[in-house]
């Protein structure tokens, strides 16, 4: 009798389970359509494609609230028609832990539903999340149109730590059925600025380059891993970076690039296996957020010890007062670099170094000379020179730099120009961009992590630069560094958690349902409804709250710094807490009916 009795009350409540949970995936997959749809705009075959790969998520995420409709309706109608006052009466206890009893049902369901969302919260609910927003984002020219048309402005990071604001009147989808590989939106009134990052504050950015245009046609090519962008310019025109004087023009500009375009998927705990979890928590420095400026620290390290040799080579002075650095080249048939001076005055402002002649007179004492072999192809006297090492990054790189070498940009201003001819040429301005090879120390610090520079010496709060012969983490960007690292750290623990509780949810809930069921001795479906929204609710809004808890890290260090992730945690598993404790004493006070 036993047998019967459980599959009857299990068979009841499975089918009322699948039923709503049915009903509520329909109903939550339809919802997730309206954020992409009215933000960025999807095609017919998106819109099938996102409904597909929703459905894990929402089936999942409706099985708490499904299991305990099911149990508070099930149990409720059964002790509404007196079936559970006859089990009652045969001996049958509400809840026992040795034999057969009315609420084994219920508690098995709970734990049948709580193992499935738990394995599919684990494993299969974060890829197709993740598929969804590949699919969302998987036309970038209409998102880039969208995000036109609604905000007129688009803004992206690029992997070596430039970053490109767009700001156009309108744009509307291209199409060229020649390329159909390739996305393109054309752009009206555009205007495109390209900034790098202070290498003192993070938060600064520095303009470098500004086009503007009477319309832009962008073309994306996605058959590489990694998205490429190329911009058409019709009557485009480039500015300089520096003006001089009173003279302030652009320079006519057809395009530029090919560009990277950096995947619109941003890194989310929502998409990772437990397995990526259990390593993002183990170590918070493989976070994008946290590799993004541990490359930019790399970058910054590398380009002030190279630019310390020079500045080492610059100060050893001959008995004549002058001193020269030759650039390093791979080959004697390479052109070869040479700068030098008669006492020159260096300066280190942080991300280039500055070498002038000394004196407020226009005396052009430091010079560079270009050569080919061993034939002098140009020679240029300044009053000043700025040197600029930029590693150059493999954008497709995942790992971090791939650097073996500078890119290195010399600016003279106030020059004396003399060709291999002997024809000189005086100029406001000059500037002079070649490759040299890193040698193998510089080339050691694309390899360090995130522990190697938390205990790399800090530079003190504001300071704009330290010295160029002793390596400082910039305080901006370590400030930034101790947050994201933190951040990531508890954005890991605390999705590991959520999961945890989340699927303890199903059988705590069931455990409550079943009980509020027998008491209001009712199977009627609003009261069903009202009974299982609340503790429902409950749990749920707690596990969300505690995890957006665990993310908001404080902007600050030292003693008045507080990890907020204790809280959270709290904050996650205080629904299941209440709602379990409630069970406990509904079932008690069943127990001794």
């Amino acid at each position: 009798m036993n047998k019967t009795l459980f599959w009857y009350i299990f068979g009841n409540l499975f089918r009322v389970f699948l039923m709503t949970t049915a009903g509520l995936a329909g109903m939550m997959s339809f919802a997730v359509l309206l954020r992409p749809l009215t933000e960025n705009g999807l095609e017919f075959n998106q819109v099938n494609r996102l409904l597909l790969y929703s459905l894990p998520a929402v089936s999942v995420y409706s099985l708490p609230v499904s299991a305990l409709f099911a149990t508070t309706m099930v149990y409720g109608r059964f002790s509404a028609d007196n079936e559970l006052t006859a089990m009652r009466a045969c001996g049958i206890s509400y809840f026992s832990a040795r034999r057969f009893s009315i609420a084994l049902p219920a508690l098995v369901l709970g734990l049948v539903v709580a193992v499935i969302s738990l394995l599919m919260l684990c494993f299969i609910v974060p890829a197709y999340s993740e598929k969804v927003e590949e699919v969302i984002y998987s036309n970038i020219a209409r998102v880039i149109a969208n995000r036109i048309d609604r905000t007129h402005s688009l803004a992206f990071q690029n992997s070596d730590g430039s970053s490109y604001n767009i700001y156009a009147d309108a744009a509307k989808m291209a199409f060229d059925p020649r390329r159909p590989w390739i996305q393109s939106v054309e752009l009206f009134g555009p205007a495109w600025m390209k900034y790098y990052r202070s290498p003192s504050d993070p938060d600064v950015a520095i303009p470098s380059e500004f086009w503007m245009a009477r319309n832009a046609l962008v073309s994306i090519d996605r058959s590489e891993s990694t998205p490429m962008a190329t911009v058409a310019l019709t009557g485009g025109i480039k500015f300089p970076r520096i003006f001089f004087g009173n003279v302030q023009v652009g320079v006519s500009s057809t395009g530029f690039g090919p560009f990277e375009i950096p995947s619109l998927v941003t890194e989310n705990v929502k998409f990772m296996n437990i397995n990526r979890l259990a390593q993002l928590a183990q170590d918070p420095g493989q976070s994008q957020d946290v590799q993004v400026i541990l490359r930019e620290l790399r970058r910054l390290q590398q380009q002030q010890e190279y630019l310390a040799a020079i500045w080492t080579a610059m100060n050893h002075l001959a008995a004549d007062g002058t001193s020269s650095y030759s650039f390093p080249n791979d080959s004697p048939e390479e052109d070869a670099f040479e700068i030098g001076g008669q006492n020159p005055i260096l300066q280190w402002r942080g991300g280039y170094l500055v070498i002038a002649a000394p004196g407020s007179g226009d005396n052009r004492t430091v010079w560079m000379r270009q050569t080919h072999g061993s034939q002098l192809t140009l020679s240029a006297h300044a009053k000043e020179i700025d040197i600029r090492a930029q590693p150059n990054v493999d954008p497709r790189s995942t790992t971090g730099l791939s650097a073996d070498r500078f890119n290195m940009n010399i600016e003279m201003f106030n020059v004396d120009l003399e060709t291999q001819n002997g024809v000189k040429t005086p100029r406001g301005s000059f500037a002079r961009s070649f490759s040299v090879p890193m040698s193998a120390p510089i080339r050691a610090i694309g390899k360090k992590r995130l522990a190697d520079f938390m205990r790399d010496p800090l530079s003190q709060e504001g300071s704009d630069s330290g010295q160029i012969d002793h390596w400082q983490v910039p305080w901006g960007w370590y400030f930034r560094l101790h947050h994201d690292q933190i951040r990531a750290n508890n954005a890991a623990r605390s999705e590991l958690h959520g999961r945890a509780s989340f699927a303890l949810s199903c059988l705590s809930l069931v455990l409550v349902g079943c009980a509020l069921g027998v008491m209001f001795r009712s199977g009627n479906f609003l009261n069903a409804f009202a009974c299982s929204f609340v503790p429902a609710l409950l749990c749920m809004t707690l596990i969300i709250s505690g995890q957006q808890t665990a993310t908001h890290v404080p902007f600050a260090l030292g003693a008045a710094f507080k990890d907020p992730l204790p809280m959270s945690l709290a904050i996650i598993w205080s629904g299941n807490i209440v709602v379990l404790i409630a069970a406990i004493y509904l079932t008690f006070r069943l127990q001794k009916r």
